[in-house]
């Protein structure tokens, strides 16, 4: 599913004008929809029908995620409700006027509490505003009434709807709209956000104070990258995306493109017999099950381990040397044909012991890797005939380690390397990011926020509120992949693109989860999945494990272990759901 920031999503306004869709009509759509829908959840339908975002809208749109009817209005009569819509002094209002004028029409009592001026409003939300007067609507505006006199007129309605501020929004929303919010919020009523809830930023998923709890989104056109990113995700309620009419090839996907160019260019072809105009760029996605399963490595008949790759684990030290063997169990489990630990010597006997099916090979006579040349040795010997690297889990931090990483970083550059844990801290050491962009190898980092705060110099706190940004941020600055771990991890390219992941949740917080991440992403990497692909798949891929896990075990005291277990099951899931969306015909829009 194709993610716009709201730059993004003004110009591609613009550009479904300028092919002839007047602002107007897309305001009629977008006001029918939210009618439309609101009649559905009033009708009393089951949350799964209505299009869970995780299950559905995300996971279950490929392509635009568009659904191609959204979620149709009852095909019975619903009975008359009391329909408050909070409506803001731009384009979102619009919206909501148009949908208090088609649910009027149908029957509903509605009120509509307007926190603007009428003459500041947009030409087509005036126009919306105005046509109320011909319907039976309730309207109380804050130019004839205190803010405080509106909430109180608006009463106990049954239903209300959020078309306060969009994609407008840059900050606290100020007095009158934050009373707006906090008030919806205090209702015993269910509350559809109208393209995105007040409050939540479009671009970065942020919840600045206060913002809007909503049950339903309805987005219009194309979803907004902070409606899948954390926290976000969780004001968003369930997800509807609709297409308000525009046409399919308005945008280009070049999400899932390394080099693919800026998100923000657009090229207009030249008008003339036959020519069309080029759609905008979009380089932002979530990760769906279509995508994931159409990128999953094959086996035929004749298939063979040589076939499925070897990845080479170099992880441990004395005290962690379960990092190293999770990294590498989830690397087999994940169809490497070979792995290969590289621990420490004196971590040598546990890691041997942990996992039959693993190689292992001591580095070294001490309890930690140091930069000595026997060490160096080792890794070059076993490096030649790796595929992909995984370097930095239970290494522990201090001044051998950073020594270590410096004597191996050009050589594991020439593979695939996914760099995470206590190689990131060395690696901060050595000169962080711009030393890593210098080395020009194919380098994965997954770091948590801690780590990249880290690796960036920036708060934990300023990360968390813009996760995407971050994750591209980092990416730029490293010339490689970062996967920003997390709630919703954000994968990330050098030239911008963006995977906001849509599977696990927050019972897969827990000690190893992120080293069978490491294990995950470098066997994929291994068998021969482009760096990109292998990190947003892998994490994909991970967060479903830990589902299946959850639902094994329950939401608590899932293990590290228990998410290796349930790689194979939810390779078959992705594999399943793939092939039912690809029978149904739901192929991109």
């Amino acid at each position: 599913m194709l993610l716009v920031s709201a730059a993004e999503m003004r110009e591609l306004d613009k550009m479904a004008q300028r092919r002839g869709i007047p602002a107007l009509i897309l305001m009629e759509n977008a006001g029918r929809a939210l009618a439309d829908h609101a009649e559905s959840l009033l009708a009393g339908m089951s949350p799964g029908a209505l299009e869970d975002v995780w299950s559905a809208a995300v996971r279950e749109r490929p392509g635009q995620g568009i659904p191609a009817q959204g979620c149709p209005r009852p095909r019975t009569p619903v009975q008359a409700k009391d329909i408050v819509v909070l409506a803001g002094p731009g384009q979102n209002g619009g919206d909501g006027f148009c949908a208090a004028r088609h649910l009027a029409a149908r029957g509903h009592k509605m009120r509509v509490g307007f926190f603007g001026v009428e003459d500041r409003l947009p030409e087509e939300a005036r126009l919306n505003y105005k046509a109320l007067a011909s319907y039976p609507v309730e309207i109380y505006s804050c130019e004839s009434l205190s803010p405080y006199e509106i909430l109180d007129a608006l009463g106990e309605p049954d239903l209300i709807i959020d078309a306060l501020l969009g994609i407008g929004c840059k900050g606290d929303p100020r007095f009158p709209m934050d009373m707006a919010i906090r008030w919806a919020n205090s209702q015993d009523a269910p509350v559809i956000a109208c393209d995105l809830p007040s409050g939540v930023s479009a671009d970065s998923g942020h919840a600045y104070s206060p913002s809007i709890r909503a049950d339903l989104t309805v987005t219009m056109g194309f979803a907004k990258v902070g409606l899948v990113s954390y926290p976000g995700r969780m004001y968003t309620g369930h997800l509807i995306v609709e297409s308000l009419s525009f046409s399919p090839d308005l945008v280009v996907d070049q999400a899932g493109e390394i080099g693919s160019g800026s998100a923000a260019h657009l090229q207009e072809a030249t008008p003339g017999a036959g020519a069309t105009q080029a759609g905008m760029r979009i380089l932002a996605k979530a990760a769906t099950f279509e995508e994931a399963g159409s990128l999953l490595p094959e086996r035929r008949g004749n298939h063979h381990k040589g076939l499925s790759g070897h990845v080479l684990v170099i992880a441990g030290s004395v005290g962690m040397a379960g990092a190293a063997v999770l990294a590498a169990k989830g690397a087999l489990r994940s169809g490497a044909g070979t792995v290969t630990v590289i621990c420490p010597g004196e971590a040598y006997n546990v890691c041997a012991s942990m996992a039959p099916e693993i190689m292992v090979v001591p580095c070294g006579s001490s309890g930690v890797f140091h930069p000595g040349q026997e060490c160096v040795d080792t890794v070059a010997d076993k490096l030649d005939r790796a595929d992909a690297v995984v370097i930095g889990p239970g290494w522990g931090r201090g001044d051998f380690q950073t020594g270590f990483l410096k004597e191996i970083l050009p050589a594991v550059s020439k593979k695939i390397c996914v760099a995470d844990a206590d190689a990131l801290f060395a690696l901060k050491q050595l000169g962080g990011l711009s030393y890593l962009a210098r080395i020009q190898g194919s380098f994965i980092l997954t770091p948590h926020p801690g780590e990249m705060s880290v690796l960036t110099g920036a708060r934990v706190e300023e990360i968390e509120k813009d996760r995407p940004g971050w994750a591209r941020e980092a990416a730029r600055q490293g010339n490689c992949i970062v996967c920003l771990k997390g709630a919703g991890t954000c994968t990330a390219g050098p030239p911008g693109s963006l995977v906001v992941n849509t599977s696990g949740g927050p019972y897969m917080a827990t000690a190893g989860s992120g080293d069978v991440l490491t294990g995950v992403i470098a066997a994929l990497a291994a068998q021969g999945l482009p760096s990109y692909s292998s990190a947003w798949l892998g994490v994909f891929w991970h967060g479903l494990a830990g589902e299946v896990a959850m639902k094994r075990k329950g939401a608590y005291g899932i293990l590290a272990g228990d998410i290796i277990e349930c790689l194979p099951e939810a390779r078959a899931l992705i594999e399943t759901q793939s092939y039912r969306f690809q029978k149904q015909g739901k192929g991109r829009l």
